[in-house]
C-alpha cells in the first residue's frame, strides 16, 4: 500500500534543530516524511561571520551553537541521508507574490510548491507520450491541437479541485 508523503519543516533557530537534522539517520523515524530546515538570512549572516547562533523558543534562548558547526552538521546529514533539505525561507517570502496576504512556511514534500500554513499542493501532469503522432518514426511529432485541448481540460480540472 502506497502512502502519501508529508513535509516536516523546522526553523534553523529552534532548540530541537540538531535532533531534527539528525532524525533521518534512523530509518524508522519520519518514514513517510520529507524534512527540510528553514534557513533564515540572519543565520546565513552569522555563518558568513563565523558567529555563534542562538536556538530560541518562546522568546528564550535555550542554547547557543556555532553557526558553522550547525551548518556543517546540516550539510553532512544532507550528504549522508539526502535529507534534510534546505529552504531559504526569507528569500522565498521576499519573492512571494502573495506576500501581502500570506507567509510561506514550508513546501510540498517534493519542494515544487512553496506553501503557507494549511496550504494545499495541487499539481497535475500531462503524459506527452500519449499525444505523439507516429512515435518512433521519422515523421514523429507532437499533436499540438491535442495538447492545447488537454491543457485546457487539465487546468479546468485543477481549478475545480481548488473550488
Amino acid at each position: 500500500q502506497r502512502r502519501g508523503a508529508m513535509m516536516g519543516c523546522l526553523r534553523i533557530d529552534h532548540p530541537d534543530i540538531e535532533a531534527f537534522i539528525d532524525s533521518k539517520r534512523d530509518p524508522n523515524r519520519f518514514r513517510n516524511f520529507n524534512i527540510s530546515v528553514l534557513v533564515t538570512d540572519a543565520f546565513m549572516q552569522a555563518l558568513d561571520a563565523d558567529h555563534d547562533w542562538p536556538l530560541v523558543f518562546g522568546g528564550q534562548i535555550h542554547k547557543t551553537i556555532g553557526a558553522r558547526a550547525l551548518w556543517e552538521r546540516l550539510m553532512r546529514a544532507t550528504f549522508d541521508c539526502a535529507e534534510p533539505g534546505v529552504i531559504f525561507i526569507d528569500r522565498v517570502n521576499q519573492a512571494n507574490n502573495l506576500g501581502y496576504c500570506e507567509a510561506i512556511s514550508a513546501s510540498n514534500p517534493c519542494g515544487e510548491q512553496m506553501l503557507p500554513p494549511y496550504g494545499a499542493c495541487l499539481l497535475g501532469s500531462i503524459n506527452l507520450a500519449a499525444i505523439i503522432e507516429r512515435a518512433f518514426e521519422p515523421e514523429a511529432h507532437l499533436d499540438e491541437t491535442a495538447l492545447s485541448e488537454l491543457t485546457h481540460t487539465a487546468v479546468r480540472m485543477l481549478d475545480n479541485v481548488i473550488d
